[in-house]
């Protein structure tokens, strides 16, 4: 009975096994085409894989040649066509990495970032229209949102690409703006546009740039008070970038504040010593010494002795030569000039305080 049993439960075994890799061969040639496409995906993971290490490594040509044949294999994989599209854009090869951008959206269209790049590549050749229609799709795009904390939020990264989609329209429509030329009225209404854009962008980023440049747009509008306090507020986020000072100094000399002009040449100036671009630091100081002219011209003596009295006692930094000087290199001195630079000249007429 026994040995009954035993070769039952051999011959079950056996048999169950075939009936198994008899449905396996079925499934296999009824599905032959869904095994072929995970086989191949599997095999277009590996080669994604080897074209990320290469690009981590700036090894460009060899990431285009993973990515390719990766995505070859695996062709819904839109993470490595943005990938790829953004290496072309390193080689200035605009029409690939926009195909690629394409191929990206068409499977994940709420990517948001690869259509921000997207539309700035199309803005780049001068296709603005193109862009600004896809910059107005991330803001009006509405997507599931993901938290997980302390590793994942989709909202805030969602606010964050809306801001950067608004900051890039302003871009666009400034470059509209200059491409109508001598039509005064449509460049204004470009920069109208713009100025719309720049100031959505200013609420949710907050940073130099979009401030900076919804100054810049002021100031082309002729609108001299906003322009100056965008440019006071984009100081108070990077006090050591030259040109809100440089754009505010030359406002600051169209409304006659001599005084205030010089002011922000000079931190312009020593801004750009600091940095070691000495043609544009040369041309500076030759523009600062014509406002001092003007300022000698219309100052009285009284403003020359506070000036020269504050100099003697600023034990902290002087101007020398064109050259910041530092007597006392501590951290309290560093802060003070951070201070310094982060205050602009006109601060009572652009911002209303101190």
């Amino acid at each position: 009975m026994k040995k009954l049993k035993k070769i039952f439960q051999s011959t079950l075994a056996k048999v169950i096994s075939a009936v198994l890799i008899l449905l396996f061969a079925i499934s296999v040639f009824v599905f032959f085409d869904f095994y072929k496409r995970e086989i191949n995906k599997f095999r277009g993971y590996y080669w994604i894989y080897r074209g990320d290490k290469a690009f981590k490594k700036e090894d460009l040509s060899k990431a285009i040649y993973f990515y390719e044949k990766g995505i070859k294999l695996h062709p819904k994989h839109y993470r490595a066509m943005y990938n790829l599209a953004n290496i072309y854009v390193v080689y200035e090869d605009y029409y690939s990495a926009l195909k690629n951008y394409e191929k990206a959206l068409l499977i994940n269209p709420d990517y948001e970032v690869a259509r921000i790049d997207y539309a700035i590549i199309l803005t780049e050749i001068y296709k603005t229209d193109e862009a600004i229609e896809q910059y107005k799709k991330v803001i009006s795009n509405k997507p599931k949102f993901i938290k997980i904390p302390f590793l994942v939020d989709s909202k805030k990264s969602y606010i964050h690409n809306r801001g950067v989609a608004y900051y890039n329209m302003g871009l666009a429509y400034r470059t509209k703006s200059l491409l109508a030329g001598l039509n005064k009225s449509t460049s204004r209404h470009y920069l109208e546009k713009a100025s719309n854009s720049y100031e959505e962008a200013v609420d949710i980023l907050k940073s130099y740039n979009s401030n900076y440049n919804l100054g810049l747009i002021h100031q082309l509008l002729k609108n001299h008070n906003q322009a100056g306090y965008y440019y006071c507020k984009a100081m108070e986020i990077g006090p050591f970038e030259y040109e809100a000072h440089f754009n505010l100094a030359i406002i600051l000399n169209d409304m006659k504040d001599y005084r205030g002009a010089s002011e922000e040449f000079k931190k312009a100036a020593l801004i750009l010593n600091s940095k070691g671009d000495p043609d544009k630091t040369r041309y500076l100081f030759d523009v600062l010494s014509e406002v001092n002219q003007k300022v000698a011209l219309f100052s009285d003596k009284e403003y020359f002795e506070k000036i020269k009295d504050k100099e003697e006692n600023n034990t902290n930094a002087k101007y020398k030569a064109g050259k910041l000087v530092l007597n006392d290199s501590n951290k309290e001195t560093e802060k003070e000039l951070i201070e310094d630079f982060k205050i602009c000249e006109g601060r009572k007429v652009f911002m209303g305080d101190m």
